[in-house]
């Protein structure tokens, strides 16, 4: 693949990637040591990932929460349906992508809120999102409030993120065969 994080981003919309880059750049400001921590942390607690898993999660990461719609992110990583995607993060024991991009983005928002003490309702119109709709996904991803997240914090909503991923039947089976030879 190799394609780095515009690999997610809609051909036909440079422009739009190259303004992605540069909100979330804004966004998360020295962000990208959160991003690389992030990253290593959702690895080690889930080592039986399949690359293209950890290629979603990665891409997640470093957009924000946002990489397409399920199609695009199937067809970009040569799955032929979105059924299939959905498959492939469940064989995984993940959520499925709306819920990972959910977490990842209340993520985002809750490290904006630590770093710069920045107001939910102002992330939002500064993403052009509706406020009251980011107050309704806080509470819908992580079944508390934003006072109740934000003052929880980042490591609060990542072990929720992470109780939420299943470790396959598979993947236990082949940690136990190496661990016997």
């Amino acid at each position: 693949m190799g394609r780095g994080a515009d690999y997610f981003q809609p051909q036909t919309s440079i422009g739009a990637a190259a303004h992605g880059a540069d909100h979330i750049a804004h966004g998360l400001g020295a962000g990208s040591s959160l991003v690389h921590h992030l990253a290593s942390i959702i690895h080690a607690a889930l080592p039986w990932l399949s690359f293209p898993s950890r290629a979603v999660i990665d891409a997640l990461l470093l957009t924000g929460g946002s990489i397409g719609t399920s199609e695009l992110v199937a067809n970009r990583l040569g799955l032929t349906t979105r059924f299939g995607l959905a498959r492939m993060l469940r064989q995984d024991g993940l959520p499925p992508l709306h819920s990972l991009s959910g977490y990842i983005t209340v993520l985002r928002w809750v490290w904006q809120w630590e770093q710069e003490r920045t107001a939910l309702s102002r992330s939002a119109l500064r993403e052009g999102r509706e406020p009251a709709a980011c107050y309704r996904l806080v509470e819908r991803v992580t079944g508390a409030p934003w006072t109740s997240a934000c003052a929880s914090g980042v490591r609060w909503v990542l072990s929720r993120l992470l109780e939420e991923c299943e470790r396959p039947v598979g993947a236990l089976r082949v940690e136990s065969e190496m661990a016997i030879t």
